[in-house]
């Protein structure tokens, strides 16, 4: 078809909203499209940071654990070889340490 005969036929004020519907719709599709593709990609980023995050907590944890089961060893020990009563004291103060945490 040409497009001089469709202008002739129905008016030039009809093909240029038609037009403008079909730029608009367009345009519409691109933004929609292109936001939905940035959307998923930070999401992705967002997702990762999240699970690293995590990752690196859990680890924090178990170091934590594993340090204060060294330290309360180590109380254990020093109270063992000093004899003279310190080992209930120390057992005492570790686990009014340990109620005072939580």
């Amino acid at each position: 078809m040409d497009y001089l005969n469709i202008l002739e036929q129905y008016g030039v004020p009809l093909v240029v909203a038609i037009a403008m519907f079909l730029m608009v719709k367009q345009q519409n599709k691109y933004i929609q499209d292109e936001l939905s593709k940035e959307l998923r990609e930070s999401f992705g980023r967002v997702e990762g940071i999240i699970i690293k995050l995590i990752d690196q907590q859990k680890k924090m944890q178990l170091e934590q654990k594993g340090l204060e089961n060294s330290f309360k060893t180590l109380v254990e020990i020093i109270a063992a070889l000093s004899g003279n009563g310190l080992k209930d004291k120390f057992l005492r103060m570790q686990e009014k340490n340990e109620n005072k945490k939580y």
